[in-house]
């Protein structure tokens, strides 16, 4: 039997990740947009803190993934809600699969990209993290653009699923929208 809600643990999981990655992509934007030196606009320490910071978080979100899987297999999520229109259905399904991917891609591919080219990786400067690849930096360069490509697809589709879940409070007032909070 499916449950009608999220599980506490499915609903802290999914806010956690949500919280950790709305604010990894703005940061990680400003990161690399930060100049090397010699340029007189170069910040070599807040640029290396902020990749530390954005490697552990992002290896944080990489194991929450693992964790949200293990929770949905083991508690099961809620139907598709009866009142969906076959678009909403198509549409819900194919946002939730894609995300379901990204959340993995995303962070292992920098992961994978900077224990190749620019490891070390240790999670909050202590435990390392580096996984047992070294690579080119063309090869390296092109995972870059993999996370950088998929982090902004994921953006663009949380901002669709945001949006559908507020057509879902505001428009509808179906009942979809409290399935992730706690009522």
């Amino acid at each position: 039997m499916q449950p009608e809600t999220y599980s506490t643990p499915h609903r802290v999981i999914h806010w956690v990740m949500a919280a950790i990655i709305f604010a990894m992509v703005p940061v990680g934007v400003y990161m690399a947009s930060i100049p090397y030196p010699p340029d007189p606009a170069a910040n070599p320490a807040l640029k290396n803190s902020l990749y530390e910071w954005h490697k552990s978080f992002g290896l944080i979100v990489f194991f929450l993934a693992c964790a949200r899987v293990a929770v949905r297999l083991a508690k099961g999520v809620p139907p598709p809600e009866a009142s969906l229109t076959p678009f909403e259905r198509i549409a819900s399904t194919s946002v939730h699969h894609l995300l379901y991917i990204l959340i993995f891609v995303v962070p292992f591919a920098g992961w994978l990209a900077t224990s190749m080219c620019y490891g070390p990786v240790n999670l909050f400067w202590t435990i390392p993290m580096t996984l047992p690849f070294s690579g080119q930096e063309a090869t390296c360069t092109a995972i870059y653009k993999v996370h950088f490509g998929a982090a902004l697809l994921m953006t663009l589709l949380v901002f669709a699923h945001i949006g559908g879940a507020l057509m879902h409070l505001v428009v509808k007032r179906d009942g979809v929208f409290w399935r992730m909070w706690a009522r």
